[in-house]
Formats: C-alpha cells, structure tokens, sequence
C-alpha cells in the first residue's frame, strides 16, 4: 500500500514537473514569436507594398476641393481660423464646433491639411483632434491615403514628443493598410506618400523661426480679452499678429521650396517611407541589434533597396563603427547614384537625435 502511494505521489511530481516545463517552453515560444514579429515589420511592409492587388489611393485634392488652403494654422483648433482677434467687448459669441461627424468631408479635410501643416508644432489636443478627423474621412472614403497617414503621423508625434505610448497594434495596421496602395505609377500619389521630410540646416532654421513666432503668436493673443476696445495696445496687437501670419505663410512657402529641392536626392528611397518607420522607432529605442538584425533581413531580401543599408549604417554609426559602416556601402550592390544618394541622406543627418524621428514626419 505505501509503495502504490509513494508512486502516486511520485507521478504527481513528474505532472508538476512537466507541466512546468511545458509553460516555460511556452513562454520561451511566445517571446521568439513575438521577437521575429516585431523583427519582420518592415520587411513584411515591403512585401505588402509590392504585392499586385494593392489599393488605388484616392487623391487628396478631391476632398479638399479648395485651390489655397491656409498655411499658418500651425497649431490652430478644428474649424478656427487663424486670425486678429478683437477684445472680449467687441467679440462676438463664438459658434460651437460641430462634431466631427455632423461636419461635411470637404470642411474636415480641409481642417486636416491647415492642422497638419508642421505637425510637429501640434500640441496633443490638436493631435487628437486630427486622429478623430482621420478617422472619420477614412470611415467615409477608405481609399483616401492621406487620411491614414495624418492618423500615423500625429499618433508617432504623440508618442515621441509628448512620451505617450502609441498602440502598436494600431500602428502596424495603419502602416499595413498604407503599404498596401499603389503609389509607384502616378506622380502626385508619390508626392502624398512622403511621409519622411527632407531636412538640412537651412530648413531645420526655418522651422525654429516658425516655432519661435507660434509662440509670440500665441502669447499675443492669450492678452488680447484684456485690451480695451479701439484702444492703441489692441490695435499695435492685431498688427503684430498679421505680420506674424504673414511671415509665417512666407517661412512656410520657402520651406517646402527647399524641401522640393531636396527631394531628388531621396528619388530612390522615397517610396520606402512606410518602411522606414519600424526601423525609426527601434533606432528612437537605442534598439541597435533589432535594427540591425532587421536591416540585414531586409538587405538579405532586397540587396538593391537603400532602406536596409541606411539603417545598417545608422546603427553601426551611432555605435561608433564608421568604418564598418562605410565599408558596407561600399560593398553593397547598389549603384553608384544610389549609394552617393546614401551617403548624402547619412552626412545631412548624421548630427540628428534619432529619438527625434518624429519631427521629420510631414503631411
């Protein structure tokens, strides 16, 4: 009797055992698989992007229907025009906003475009505002690419500039949903796919006049309830705010002007954004062995694309290897415009903060 129970027992602590064995076997699976997951995104992106059933993208001009749409609006509300303001006594009663979805397509796309300006400017209540718009044109007209990438744009902003934490299921379908429209064929759909703006100093200096006048703007008009009507402190206020939303729409033309400009040196890389994005955000982590592991997948893949390379170098860079680094562009079996393409996208960034990512982001 008492060798049948100690052979229970015995059975009982080899189940347990087991049993045991089989968990961590199970998490150890589940952390690989979730590891290879996160490793693959921007590859899986690109086989997205070159799959033959992709989307034809709707362009983002026929939302908007407007020929000039204001570009000073850089931090301004859904649906509130940039302009002097008068005091509080001579103020008329401010019309309620709407909700986004009693507002006709035209008006939310249009907001869209005046909030997305510089988004990196945005404070997390405009950002809000833009993902409740997106959402709302996207539930409307799912083809319109642009309101995916307003959505991916503010959510990234968010994340980086204000430390909230986007969903990253959320993100990866919007960056699946994105690879999968056919943009490579028509000019102007690769014009709204540039999710990665182009940036040198000059450009990087005009963006920190524009932040310096949203600023005085802002402080200017935050004074305004406490000027008495007609008196000389609200008028000498109202002519400093049209001066500043003059300058601004002046810094704003001049800006994209250099980044059209810029724009060539990227012509081979351009339709890789959305790929881009996972290596952004492992680089923005210091996560240099997933990128590195990533990009060597992806160069694996796809030897002729600069995507896998520039992050491989990145990486070996920001770890001090500039050898290794330059040896690996050298031995790489893309072409001579394409690898001098390279070097130059590396030396105009090679002095930025990748955790600053985000403030490349452009609509």
């Amino acid at each position: 009797m008492g060798s049948i129970r100690h052979s229970i027992q015995t059975n009982r602590r080899l189940l347990v055992l087991i049993a045991g064995l089989l968990v961590i076997v199970a998490v150890l699976l589940g952390k690989f698989y979730f590891q290879q997951r996160e490793e693959n995104k921007a590859l899986r992106l690109k086989i997205l992007s070159m799959s033959e059933n992709r989307r034809t993208p709707k362009p983002w001009s026929t939302l908007t229907s407007v020929s000039n749409v204001s570009t000073s609006a850089l931090t301004a509300p859904v649906n509130a025009p940039v302009q002097p303001l008068a005091a509080s006594a001579t103020t008329p009663a401010q019309i309620e906003t709407p909700p986004v979805v009693d507002q006709d397509t035209q008006t939310l796309a249009v907001t869209l475009t005046n909030q997305m300006r510089r988004p990196k400017n945005l404070d997390v209540k405009t950002l809000d505002q833009n993902i409740a718009i997106a959402d709302e044109i996207i539930s409307r007209e799912p083809d319109s690419y642009s309101a995916y990438k307003a959505k991916l744009i503010s959510l990234l902003v968010k994340e980086g500039k204000f430390n909230q934490p986007a969903n990253e299921d959320e993100i990866e379908s919007l960056l699946e949903d994105m690879a999968q429209f056919n943009i490579g064929n028509n000019s102007l759909a690769r014009r709204e796919a540039t999710l990665i703006a182009n940036t040198n100093a000059d450009i990087d200096n005009i963006d920190n006049q524009l932040n310096a006048l949203g600023q005085e703007r802002e402080m200017i008009e935050s004074q305004l309830n406490g000027l008495a009507a007609d008196s000389p402190e609200l008028l000498n206020a109202n002519d400093r705010l049209a001066q500043i939303e003059e300058k601004e729409a002046m810094l704003m033309s001049n800006v994209e002007s250099l980044e059209t400009s810029l724009a060539s040196n990227r012509a081979q890389i351009i339709n890789e954004d959305v790929v881009e994005i996972p290596f952004m955000r492992l680089l923005a982590k210091n996560d240099y062995e997933s990128v590195m592991s990533n990009a060597q997948t992806f160069i694996d893949q796809f030897p002729n694309s600069p995507s896998g390379y520039y992050y491989m170098v990145r990486a070996l860079e920001l770890q001090g290897q500039k050898a290794e680094a330059l040896n690996l562009i050298q031995n790489s079996r893309l072409s001579p415009e394409v690898q001098e393409s390279l070097l130059q996208r590396l030396q105009n960034e090679s002095s930025q903060d990748p955790k600053n990512y985000w403030q490349k982001l452009s609509f």
